[in-house]
């Protein structure tokens, strides 16, 4: 309740203007999810309400362009004070098209989404989703979920829901880093221990190729979503990037240069890679903005993201405009 009042202070005070004022020469690009009435408690969707009041922010305060649109900005109108921004979607779940997507030709703003292709190709469901479902039922049944590692630590899940969200990050982090095979041999075993599956839509080829036709730009977000860093095989690692990009451009019938790296994770092999395949924007989140001098200047754009998950409106309008990341580092 006093976090809630706090921030409906900071932006009834003017903080976002004056954070805004200094992205003068920036480009801020939000990276969203999924825009839904469903609730998951570890990894929270934008609720349809909340979502339109960040595009009334976003229409109003900034100048909505696309990832295509960058290198061109110098033939954008000189008198056009307001600051860029981009909204880009990750995974391709189907509420896109049932609730973003109708605010977004409401508000007509132009997007990026980036698609996993075995989700499109066969309704698969990503190893991060299968994830939070499997917390999110432990929590709703007061299970207490065991996670056992190599080195002897245990996590367990408290039943009486205390700290929960500390153990998932630290599940999460700790399967990040795991081999992809491993990683979801152990989803797979707790998803028939507690039988639980989940039961959720995502968009087919043909839905995502409607998508281009409301000013939705698309891009690669990998083959099978997997944690590049821990592709040990360069030709693997080539092949998840590569056959994503041939197919997604087979599919819309428009070519791929984007590609937003599953959880932010990269080195130099999949920054070669990326250019061996044809990938000219490289996504990231780290919650920072980006300086409109450094595009075109490499073979690669390497861009960052901001991440937007469900918080009150005004919250949001603070953390598009890095209020959080300012806020910890002084205090």
């Amino acid at each position: 309740m006093f976090k809630k009042i706090g921030f409906n202070i900071f932006n009834a005070a003017g903080i976002t203007r004056i954070l805004r004022g200094q992205k003068k020469h920036k480009i801020t690009v939000l990276n969203l999810h999924r825009v839904t009435p469903e609730q998951d408690f570890f990894f929270k969707p934008i609720i349809p309400a909340h979502f339109e009041s960040l595009l009334k922010y976003v229409a109003k305060h900034y100048h909505v362009i696309t990832i295509g649109e960058i290198n061109s900005l110098q033939y954008f109108r000189k008198e056009n004070r307001k600051p860029f921004l981009i909204l880009s979607f990750d995974d391709g779940y189907y509420d896109f098209m049932e609730y973003a997507l109708p605010l977004l030709i409401k508000y007509n703003l132009p997007s990026n989404h980036n698609i996993v292709n075995s989700c499109a190709d066969h309704n698969e469901i990503i190893w991060t989703h299968r994830l939070n479902n499997i917390f999110n039922h432990a929590r709703e049944n007061n299970i207490t979920l065991q996670y056992h590692t190599g080195s002897g630590l245990n996590l367990s899940l408290p039943a009486d829901k205390k700290n929960q969200m500390q153990v998932y990050y630290a599940v999460f982090n700790i399967l990040l880093n795991t081999p992809y095979k491993k990683r979801m041999q152990w989803i797979i075993e707790k998803e028939k221990e507690l039988a639980t599956s989940v039961n959720c839509a995502m968009m087919n080829w043909g839905q995502i190729a409607e998508c281009t036709k409301y000013r939705v730009e698309i891009g690669s977000h990998t083959y099978n979503h997997d944690t590049l860093s821990t592709i040990t095989d360069y030709n693997c690692l080539l092949n998840e990037i590569q056959q994503s990009k041939i197919e997604i451009e087979k599919n819309i019938q428009k070519p791929v240069d984007i590609l937003a790296l599953p959880n932010g994770q990269t080195n130099a092999d999949i920054e070669k890679a990326c250019i061996q395949a044809g990938i000219s924007n490289v996504l990231f989140v780290d919650d920072r903005v980006n300086n409109r001098s450094n595009f075109g200047t490499n073979k690669v754009n390497l861009i960052s993201r901001i991440n937007i998950i469900e918080e009150t409106p005004p919250e949001m309008f603070l953390r598009t405009e890095l209020f959080h990341s300012k806020f910890r580092k002084y205090v």
